[in-house]
């Protein structure tokens, strides 16, 4: 068993549990250090250094049992990718990076574009800044490394690709599409060409007052077109949540929507219905042309 590990992770975590409580820390930080070396043999980390960066990811009321629910292993990594070893620089590259393709695959990059995200990711995750660590040092162990890279790698593309688009939107193409069809009844034309302003700034305003995760997974799906798999994985839920994250934002929206407009405008409740029908029915092109413009 390796000596003193449990007073130098005590010590990193600015606490002194009690005298019994030290045997039971040494000997599960003893266990997570040996867990964690067994997944990268070749990746020789300081133990002292390891547990001193396990202390700063563990909550101060911690029990040692909670280490246990910990990616000791790439936690492990994740410090020494941040301490600048070339052994882990190494395994990251060969064992980690490669999540960088299948995160952005169904964006269907161009091989420059790809290339650039992979060296973004490199970047962020290996280069420390002028007064910051690498964000490798931020990981917190709570779900595989894989994927938190893979979320990181679809930020940055997804970043990438905005500031190439990134352009002035026309005024009318930012409007709500509540343009008159011919096959339109003669009720819903008029409202149409009645209110299309309010119809407009009463969805912006609901867009706007949306809490930030449902105006984000909005964003990510209507605008930079995640599927719902994408969307799961970028938030680390499993597919049904991220579905049903998503129906219950746009439930918000027209709900939000729906109480604006009845404050406005003095519509029967069957005209309200017709023209939230009609947004609804228009909802991806709508959010496709309101967030391009209205949303950080």
């Amino acid at each position: 068993m390796t000596s003193g590990l449990a007073h130098t992770f005590i010590s990193a975590r600015e606490g002194t549990p009690p005298g019994a409580a030290l045997p039971m820390w040494e000997e599960r930080l003893d266990r997570a250090l040996n867990t964690a070396r067994a997944a990268w043999p070749r990746v020789d980390l300081d133990g002292t250094r390891f547990v001193t960066h396990l202390a700063r990811h563990l909550p101060t009321e911690a029990s040692p049992e909670a280490l246990e629910t910990l990616h000791l292993g790439d936690l492990y990594l994740a410090c020494a990718c941040a301490d600048g070893l070339p052994t882990a620089h190494a395994a990251f590259e060969a064992r980690i990076l490669p999540e960088v393709d299948l995160a952005v695959a169904r964006m269907k990059l161009p091989p420059s574009s790809l290339d650039e995200v992979r060296q973004l990711v490199r970047q962020r995750m290996l280069v420390a800044g002028p007064d910051t660590p690498p964000k490798l040092a931020a990981y917190p162990g709570t779900g595989p490394l894989s994927s938190w890279v893979r979320a990181a790698a679809l930020w940055l593309a997804l970043d990438l690709q905005r500031q190439r688009a990134s352009h002035e939107t026309p005024r009318e193409d930012s409007e709500l599409s509540l343009l008159v069809d011919p096959s339109d009844d003669p009720e819903l034309a008029y409202l149409k060409a009645t209110y299309r302003a309010e119809f407009n700034a009463a969805f912006t305003q609901a867009l706007t007052q949306l809490a930030p995760r449902e105006r984000n997974l909005l964003r990510l799906k209507y605008l930079d077109g995640l599927s719902i798999d994408q969307l799961g994985a970028l938030y680390g839920i499993h597919r049904a949540t991220a579905a049903r994250w998503v129906v219950a934002a746009q439930q918000s929206l027209l709900a939000e929507t729906r109480r604006l407009l009845t404050e406005r405008l003095r519509l029967t409740g069957s005209q309200l219905d017709s023209v939230l029908r009609l947004i609804s029915s228009q909802l991806d092109v709508n959010l496709s042309r309101l967030l391009r413009s209205r949303i950080d």
